[in-house]
């Protein structure tokens, strides 16, 4: 079989730069998450700053809802534009800009009135997400634009692994500060680092060569654009099917905001600890991300999906029976194959259900269908208060079996169906 990663004569100096231009770019976006990881950092600031469960669960809640609400009403825009570029980066600064103002709020209201930063964490991080949401349609489609359909994979992979290294580099940091610094002043600098390196990704955005204008559709009235989506998953059973899949899957996240405040509380760590399981995250996609990325491109993104929902599920599973702390640290390794997998597969795999002027479409349907699916985090924050953090740990393993289930048998890989515009 060829080699999916080999270059072609058909890849111009511009794709290649390109692609050299969004691995660092990636590198750098997948560094400042290390400083603001949901799955670490941030439940550890909301129970540092009053909150309870079900607050710490907002956390997950607000990640992914409010991304993905908004990506199909920026969808009906993006598909009319010609160049995706200036959408990119118009919401990408404004949305980068709420690091800076968060880490504000910390430092200024952390120590004397809690609650109210607390509140006022959750309101700014909530508009951060939507703003996020409204850019990833236009960004994405830049992403599939400039990089050839069989390289994505390794573009993924390098970006995350490349990442990886540097977020290692950044959890350290984030270790000697949680141990060195006092609160909120340890928070705040988290937070101006993560503008910093959120900063230099942007530039680097700015950097990538749009040379070409992409088809578009016809801009048309709201209300007709939503009548047609309805037709899409009728005309579409393949597309359906995945996204019934990545729903109960996305159930299937809901014990993931809970990790480290159930390793604090029940191992008794301190908050030291927050670092060390950043660091375990982020080192293991420097390895797991090019494999993943390798098998996605060869053997097609359903194959990489499958990984990715496997390590939640071990995850979970480890969470559950871990006897110490030693053991628990194996959840952020099984997690960080998960996180450095799972959202990009399914990108790339939603956009080859449809043709190259829907890519936003169906992007932005996948994801605002999938939204409220992540109400579970709340549900599951709920569910600790009454029944104890275990109940949310077995409630999310029997959520990632049925998906796991159904994605393996129900689901057919677009790349087995035929190009994608013939199928239009």
């Amino acid at each position: 079989m060829k080699d999916p990663w080999a270059w072609v004569p058909g890849d111009s100096p511009v794709v290649r730069r390109n692609f050299f231009l969004n691995t660092v770019e990636g590198a750098l976006a997948v560094a400042a998450a290390a400083f603001l990881n949901p799955q670490t950092v941030l439940p550890a600031l909301v129970n540092r700053l009053g909150g309870n469960n079900i607050a710490v669960g907002a956390v997950g809640v607000i990640v992914y809802l409010g991304v993905f609400i908004p990506q199909l009403f920026a969808a009906r825009y993006v598909e009319t534009l010609a160049w995706k570029k200036p959408w990119a980066l118009r919401f990408g600064l404004l949305h980068r800009s709420f690091v800076l103002v968060m880490g504000c709020a910390v430092l200024l209201l952390g120590a004397d009135r809690p609650g109210a930063a607390l509140w006022l964490f959750l309101f700014l991080f909530g508009l951060m997400q939507v703003i996020m949401g409204v850019a990833t349609p236009g960004w994405f489609d830049l992403f599939a634009k400039l990089t050839p359909a069989r390289r994505r994979g390794l573009l993924v992979g390098l970006r995350n692994s490349v990442g990886g290294a540097c977020a290692f580099a950044c959890g350290l940091f984030l270790t000697w500060v949680l141990a060195a610094w006092p609160f909120p002043v340890s928070y705040a600098v988290i937070f101006f680092a993560a503008f910093l390196l959120q900063m230099a990704s942007w530039a680097t955005l700015r950097s990538l060569a749009e040379t070409d204008p992409s088809a578009v559709s016809p801009r048309r009235p709201f209300a007709e654009f939503l009548r047609e989506l309805p037709g899409v998953l009728r005309g579409n059973p393949a597309f359906r099917k995945f996204i019934t899949a990545c729903a109960i899957l996305t159930v299937a996240t809901m014990p993931m905001s809970f990790y480290t405040v159930y390793a604090l509380g029940e191992f008794h760590a301190d908050e030291s600890a927050i670092g060390e399981f950043t660091l375990i995250m982020v080192a293991i996609q420097v390895v797991s991300s090019l494999v993943t990325g390798y098998m996605a491109d060869r053997y097609g993104n359903k194959t990489a999906l499958i990984v990715a929902a496997v390590s939640l599920l071990g995850a979970t599973l480890t969470a559950l029976l871990a006897p110490t702390l030693g053991w628990f640290r194996l959840v952020f390794l099984l997690l960080g194959i998960n996180l450095g997998t799972e959202i990009n597969a399914r990108y790339n795999m939603s956009i080859e259900y449809g043709p190259s002027r829907k890519r936003s479409t169906y992007v932005g349907m996948m994801n605002t269908m999938l939204a409220p699916f992540y109400l579970t985090g709340m549900f599951g924050g709920a569910l600790s208060e009454w029944l104890g953090l275990r109940a949310v740990f077995v409630a999310g393993g029997i959520a990632s079996v049925a998906g796991i289930a159904y994605l393996a048998r129900s689901v057919r890989d677009p790349r087995v169906l035929g190009p994608a515009e013939a199928r239009a």
